[in-house]
């Protein structure tokens, strides 16, 4: 069953107003970083509207499962490329920045074996 394009919408609207969130929050950031900037900073808003809201307007059939593994590893995306900015703008590195990318990577790949786990099921 295929949702509402009303639900899709919202889903969509959803990641829109979290990349604006998280746009606002590097604005802000780098406003205060006096005169510093970091490339994931400014482009930590392009992975909640890229990862989420696009597909949440073109896959409307994904399981619960998948579903919740693909927001989880667009969250870890999202709140590593924060961290990471805010660490180049403070002017620092951490040795554990690696995570986030992997992390993100292996919940979103999870989140496709569970849709296809899921398609497969259904035949």
């Amino acid at each position: 069953m295929w949702p509402s394009s009303e639900t899709l919408r919202r889903k969509a609207l959803v990641y829109v107003l979290l990349s604006l969130f998280c746009a606002l929050f590097a604005a802000v950031y780098e406003h205060f970083g006096h005169g510093v900037w970091s490339y994931y900073m400014a482009f930590a808003s392009v992975i909640p509207l890229a990862g989420g809201a696009l597909p949440a307007l073109l896959l409307s059939d994904l399981s619960p499962v998948a579903a919740a593994l693909w927001r989880a590893g667009l969250a870890a995306w999202t709140v590593g490329s924060l961290f990471c900015g805010a660490l180049e703008i403070y002017g620092t590195s951490h040795a554990l920045t690696v995570v986030y990318p992997a992390l993100g990577a292996l919940l979103c790949a999870a989140a496709l074996a569970a849709q296809i786990g899921h398609r497969m099921g259904k035949s």
